[in-house]
């Protein structure tokens, strides 16, 4: 009968131990452990700060709020960043019961920040977990340049919490840290997070802004199941799209675009529901989107089975302006750009001069659009090509 590995380091201790030599224990790795942070409505940023500093990697650091009244949510009243550490788990009690809110006219940078973005590091931080609270930017008492949650960390994970009432973005994925340090993107990048389960509601800029001008280092995150609304620019503001999912997404009512894309590339788009994007438009001249791709070649992005409806102004005289495009490519970085756009249903209002799918390549040297399959109805312009030649070629349907 075979022994165990068990059972023969056993007996070899025990033997050891028989002849009279010492033996000691190798200890026990310390477990991670749930750290609890009251807050008292003194300080508490200074509070929950000094927890996280005195943590260890794997830790669960638990913010209680105080508690105000029993049928409102218990509170943390902030005058400073929290900065998040990697490796460790941020958690309220629930979406509804704890409220991280700023203080009256501090105007902060951020609510909660990556430890590299705060650092000023050349690197992103390592993944944090941050779920079940609400961030609230007390926009009316902060009105300038607040950010509810910028993140600087790769392989993160956001769930579960409800971010409102910021002056700035309510999340900022970025590459420039607080003095404008950018990631070394020749060592290191920003990349494989999920930001699901979340909600949204009157940011003063966009719902959710990927910061990357320079390119190739926030790739390849899933951003699903969210709902965001009244943002006073666009719902999705991205310098970098590659790689990443959109999906299952409720974006309305925001001021400007709903999903406004850059460098798509395996880009995927899909099943989500776009309601009355473009909102806060005038007769001004301004050009708005349901979706919008800018596409770089090689890797194929997808756009399918969305839903995208502007009942804004509906039955009323079309003004001269703005401009309504639901689906657009949006043109092609260089080289030769692939895109497949199937199954989505479009529903105009009929009011300005609107453009259901646009297919323009721009500077790219051609572009090549799978187009089938799609619905699209009450705008003043179904399928457009730009320029209308060869370099732009739909291949079936509309």
């Amino acid at each position: 009968m075979q022994k165990s590995a068990f059972t023969l380091v056993s007996a070899a201790v025990l033997a050891l131990a028989v002849t009279g030599i010492a033996v000691i224990a190798q200890p026990t790795p310390a477990a991670a452990a749930r750290k609890e942070v009251q807050c008292t409505g003194t300080d508490d940023a200074t509070t929950i700060n000094n927890a996280i500093a005195a943590s260890k990697a794997g830790d669960e650091i638990v913010i209680l709020g105080r508690s105000v009244a029993a049928d409102e949510p218990a509170v943390c009243v902030i005058n400073k960043a929290i900065v998040l550490r990697g490796d460790r788990t941020y958690r309220g009690d629930s979406r509804t019961g704890l409220r991280i809110k700023q203080a009256d006219g501090v105007n902060l940078p951020a609510l909660l920040a990556s430890d590299t973005w705060d650092a000023n590091q050349a690197y992103s931080g390592t993944p944090i977990r941050l779920e079940r609270l609400t961030l609230d930017g007390n926009r009316a008492k902060n009105t300038t340049g607040t950010v509810g949650l910028m993140l600087r960390s790769w392989g993160s994970r956001i769930s579960d919490v409800q971010i409102e009432q910021t002056s700035s973005d309510a999340i900022r994925l970025s590459n420039p840290s607080k003095n404008g340090t950018t990631i070394d993107s020749a060592t290191n990048t920003m990349v494989n997070g999920v930001i699901s389960d979340v909600y949204i509601t009157g940011s003063g800029g966009a719902g959710l802004k990927v910061l990357d001008p320079a390119g190739g280092v926030i790739t390849d995150w899933t951003f699903t199941r969210s709902w965001v609304r009244d943002s006073d620019t666009s719902a999705v503001e991205s310098d970098n799209a590659a790689g990443w999912l959109l999906s299952d997404l409720h974006l309305y009512g925001n001021a400007s675009s709903a999903l406004d894309l850059n460098r798509c590339f395996g880009t995927s788009i899909q099943g989500n529901y776009i309601e009355d994007f473009g909102y806060k438009a005038t007769t001004e001249r301004a050009w708005l989107y349901g979706i919008r791709c800018v596409v770089q070649q090689g890797a194929t992005t997808t756009i399918s089975n969305n839903k995208i409806h502007n009942f804004r102004d509906e039955g009323k005289t079309p003004p001269t302006g703005p401009y309504y495009f639901y689906i657009a490519v949006d043109g092609v970085e260089s080289g030769a750009g692939n895109v497949v756009v199937t199954g989505n249903a479009i529903l105009g209002n009929g009011t300005a001069d609107q453009t259901g799918l646009q297919y323009e390549r721009k500077s790219g040297a051609s572009l090549t659009v799978a187009s089938t399959g799609n619905l699209v109805k009450n705008v003043t312009k179904p399928l457009v090509k730009v320029p209308n030649d060869a370099t732009v070629v739909v291949n079936a349907g509309l």
